[in-house]
């Protein structure tokens, strides 16, 4: 072969290594991308929260309502004391240097969810906190989350129902705590047949501290609601009362349940 002929078939090989070596590449490259694509299809969307959180920590407060009066909280004229007690949490967590983004997620935690009053943002505090909840975290249920109790007569004493909590996560559900919305309700928690302490209305001060309850993968409890009308010997007509049941699930660590009342003689 002449020296042409060989310079040639140096030249092809050459040709083809490259061809080879590009290959190589364009096929990585292609199968990163397909991958990363892949799991991105599975990412959740990024957060818009900080989008929705005001800059300034004076318009953080309204974001959130007084429980007792409905009214959007008001650092220069709070309307009660549970209102002043918000506030003052919400003014030291400013004070900490946290984020406003993370000052609304501490306070839902503090508080629930249900304080705050625009329904997107409850909505876009959710799916953070799903972003951020471990994949085998517990999970709460409570069945049914409403019981109508019909005609309460007020001669005939206390009523009382039973609902179901159930864990349908992956890990231990530990209750620590529940809270009525008034002295007339109080609630406990029975498992494996022993009845827990009774709670009532935490602003009372006297519901029981340093307790709590597991309730594994798959298991029950049962929350017990008692209502009594003699609490309120002068209230006649329909009552509507709350009990939060509050537990170790990152997502519903605040969960309501409710009970309707129609108060007779």
């Amino acid at each position: 072969m002449d020296k042409e002929g060989k310079s040639a078939l140096s030249l092809d090989k050459k040709a083809v290594k490259i061809g080879l070596l590009v290959g190589v590449v364009l096929f990585a490259a292609i199968l990163v991308y397909g991958v990363s694509g892949i799991i991105n299809i599975h990412e959740p969307a990024p957060s818009q929260l900080s989008l929705m959180v005001p800059v300034s920590i004076n318009d953080v407060y309204p974001l959130f309502m007084c429980p007792c009066c409905g009214k959007p909280l008001d650092p220069e004229s709070p309307c009660c004391g549970m209102a002043k007690e918000r506030i003052d949490y919400i003014s030291a967590l400013s004070d900490s240097g946290i984020s406003n983004e993370e000052i609304v997620l501490t306070t839902v935690k503090k508080y629930g969810i249900n304080l705050l009053i625009d329904e997107s943002l409850k909505d876009e505090v959710r799916r953070e906190l799903g972003r951020r909840a471990p994949a085998d975290r517990p999970k709460i249920s409570i069945e049914p989350a409403l019981h109508d109790f019909g005609n309460v007569s007020f001669a005939a004493g206390a009523v009382s129902t039973t609902m179901t909590i159930k864990n349908n996560g992956r890990s231990d559900l530990v209750i620590n705590e529940l809270d009525t919305s008034c002295g007339c309700t109080s609630a406990t928690i029975s498992k494996d047949g022993v009845e827990g302490p009774v709670f009532g209305m935490k602003m009372h001060g006297k519901n029981p501290v340093d307790w709590s309850v597991n309730i594994k993968p798959g298991e029950t409890a049962q929350l017990n609601i008692y209502y009594d009308p003699q609490v309120h010997p002068d209230l006649r007509g329909p009552v509507t009362r709350s009990v939060s049941v509050f537990s170790n699930d990152p997502i519903e660590f605040k969960k309501e349940v409710r009970i309707e009342v129609n108060q007779v003689d």
